[in-house]
């Protein structure tokens, strides 16, 4: 079974900051930055995930549960015609 999206990210993520983050010039802070960015950020989407699945099946909360998985790219999207509402 291959890892999930988020590990695969966290592992590349980490790897980014091993060889690139480690120093201690303007472009490894840069890094060190943009990683902590990158893990805030993916940790507030999954926040909102899942309190987004505690609201059950309302239109905002489907919305929410959508817009956070197309970020996170945790569970597959299906394919339709149908276009998302704005």
């Amino acid at each position: 079974m291959l890892p999930t999206n988020n590990v695969l990210v966290e592992w590349r993520a980490s790897e980014i900051e091993r060889v690139h983050g480690m120093g201690q010039d303007q472009i490894a802070q840069d890094v060190r930055w943009l990683l902590f960015e990158l893990r805030r950020g993916r940790a507030a989407l999954t926040k909102l995930l899942a309190l987004a699945e505690e609201l059950g099946d309302e239109a905002p909360a489907q919305q929410f549960r959508f817009i956070a998985n197309e970020a996170l790219g945790l569970y597959p999207i299906a394919a339709t015609n149908q276009k998302p509402r704005q």
